[in-house]
C-alpha cells in the first residue's frame, strides 16, 4: 500500500498552480518525482523544486509516478487524460474547480484510481518560487473521488500543507465553483470598477487604490464575524434619494457600469429585507 511517504508524485502542465503544489509537496517532506509539458513547452529548470526532473515524454513521466496530478488548462485535461496507457498502479487528479471526475473515465477503464483536488486560493505568478511555501495555509481543498482510497489520499495531503478539506459530489461541482468565481474573480472585478469610478472623483490610480485599501479590508473582516448583517450603505439604510442620485450620474457619466450596480443594489435590498423579516420572527418568538 502507498502511503504519503513513498508516493513519488508528478504534475502534468506545470503552470502556477502546479509549481505552487510542487514547491509545497517537497516543502513539506513529499517527493515530487517529475513535471511535464509534453512538447508544448519547456520547463525553466529554476521553476522545479530540488531533485524534481523535467520529462519531455509524458509516458516516461507516467512510468516514475505513482500520483499524478493533471494541472493543464481545463479543456485540454480530458484529452491529456484519453491520450495516454494508465494503469492500476496509477492515481490520476485534475484540479479543475468546475470540470468532474467523469473526465478521467478513460484512466478508470485502465484501472487507475481518479479523483479532483481543487484549492480554494488563488494563484499568482511569481519569479521567486519560494514565494509559493505557506501559499495553501488554512485553504479549503474540494475534494471528489468515488474512491475512498483516494479520499484519503487527498485529505491527508490537503492536511500536510495546513489547509482542509470538504468533499464535494460530481452533481454539485457546478454551484460550488460559481461561489468560488464569485468570491474571488468577481471580487477582483468590482475592486476595478470601483477603482476606475474613484479615479473620475480626480483621484491618481494609486490615490485611489490607497484610498479603498483600508474599507476593502474592513469590509472583509466585518463580514466574516457579522456575516450578511455587516453590510453598510444606502441600501441598507433605506437611502433611496442616494441611490437614485447615483443611478442618475452612472447613466450620464458610466453607463457600462449601471446594470451591475442595479442588480448589486436590489440584492442588497432584498438581505436587509431578509434581515429585517428574520428580526422579526425572533422578537415575535421572545415575546
Amino acid at each position: 500500500m502507498t502511503t504519503l511517504a513513498n508516493l513519488r508524485i508528478g504534475f502534468i502542465g506545470y503552470g502556477k498552480l502546479a509549481r505552487a503544489l510542487a514547491w509545497n509537496y517537497v516543502d513539506a517532506g513529499l517527493t515530487v518525482t517529475g513535471a511535464s509539458n509534453g512538447t508544448h513547452s519547456d520547463i525553466p529548470d529554476h521553476s522545479l523544486p530540488p531533485s524534481c526532473i523535467n520529462f519531455q515524454s509524458l509516458e516516461e513521466l507516467l512510468q516514475a509516478v505513482d500520483l499524478i496530478f493533471i494541472t493543464s488548462p481545463d479543456s485540454k485535461i480530458s484529452t491529456i487524460s484519453d491520450s495516454l496507457s494508465w494503469s492500476p498502479e496509477h492515481i490520476v487528479v485534475h484540479c479543475s474547480g468546475t470540470l468532474e471526475s467523469s473526465i478521467l473515465n478513460h484512466a478508470e477503464t485502465q484501472g487507475a484510481k481518479t479523483g479532483i483536488f481543487h484549492p480554494l486560493q488563488t494563484v499568482s505568478k511569481t519569479q521567486n518560487l519560494e514565494n509559493y511555501i505557506g501559499i495553501f495555509t488554512s485553504v479549503t481543498f474540494g475534494i471528489t473521488s468515488r474512491f475512498e482510497s483516494v479520499r484519503n489520499t487527498l485529505s491527508q495531503l490537503s492536511t500536510l500543507l495546513d489547509g482542509c478539506w470538504i468533499n464535494i459530489a460530481d452533481e454539485m461541482k457546478t454551484p460550488y465553483h460559481i461561489a468560488a468565481v464569485m468570491a474571488c474573480g468577481h471580487i477582483t472585478t468590482l475592486l476595478e470598477l470601483s477603482n476606475s469610478i474613484m479615479t473620475k472623483a480626480g483621484l491618481t490610480r494609486l490615490e485611489s487604490t490607497e484610498a479603498l485599501k483600508t474599507i476593502v479590508n474592513t469590509t472583509i473582516d466585518n463580514y466574516f464575524v457579522q456575516g450578511a448583517s455587516s453590510l453598510t450603505g444606502p441600501a441598507a439604510r433605506h437611502d433611496k434619494t442616494t441611490v437614485l442620485r447615483h443611478i442618475d450620474w452612472l447613466r450620464e457619466n458610466d453607463p457600462s457600469i449601471l446594470e451591475t450596480y442595479a442588480n448589486l443594489t436590489r440584492h442588497s435590498t432584498q438581505m436587509i429585507s431578509n434581515r429585517d423579516d428574520a428580526s422579526s420572527t425572533q422578537m415575535q418568538e421572545d415575546q
